[in-house]
């Protein structure tokens, strides 16, 4: 006999989250669809993403509920520490005026040098993920980059290709 009260999974995981490509709004989707589709490639760290009804369309990395199945999102197997001074190690592919984007932001972040073309080191009170966070902001779609964070050996990316984010979270390892 079929179950006349079939189990309502929605106050569990309700479908509250919408994808915007190429000004298409698709959804909504629960947190699992959103898991499913980061697996599958279909949502990356820079896809454009609203919470709710009517909530304001932002970068997918900026939603703390997505970031652990964004494929390169900061790879890292303890919290950063909030306001350390930190060194980092910043490689940057940017196109068009990119460039003197990815310059402005580090000369607010603290003190760095460029040692090569497109290869920074940066020290700086802000954290990786702020770092993160700015860079893939200006850099969008024009670029990519890797951050390390040499105080605390934690990796962060944007931009990659599917295979390198992969093989980057098979390979960083950390001692802690």
């Amino acid at each position: 006999m079929p179950d006349l009260n079939p189990l309502d999974l929605s106050a569990i995981d309700p479908p509250i989250w919408r994808i915007m490509v190429e000004d298409a709004v698709y959804g909504p989707y629960t947190l699992g669809q959103m898991k499913a589709f980061a697996e599958e490639g279909r949502l990356s760290d820079v896809s454009m993403v609203a919470s709710g009804d009517g909530g304001a369309f932002k970068s997918a990395f900026q939603y703390s509920e997505l970031r652990d199945f964004i494929p390169g999102y900061a790879v890292s197997n303890a919290p950063e520490p909030a306001r350390d001074p930190a060194n980092y190690l910043i490689t940057v592919h940017a196109e068009g005026d990119g460039r003197r984007a990815v310059i402005s932001i580090l000369n607010e972040c603290g003190r760095f040098a460029e040692l090569m073309p497109g290869s920074f080191i940066l020290h700086s009170q802000a954290r990786l993920v702020d770092i993160r966070e700015q860079l893939s902001t200006v850099l969008a779609e024009r670029g990519r980059f890797v951050i390390v964070n040499a105080n605390t050996g934690q990796l962060a990316w944007m931009g990659l290709r599917d295979e390198a984010s992969t093989h980057a979270k098979i390979v960083w390892k950390r001692e802690d």
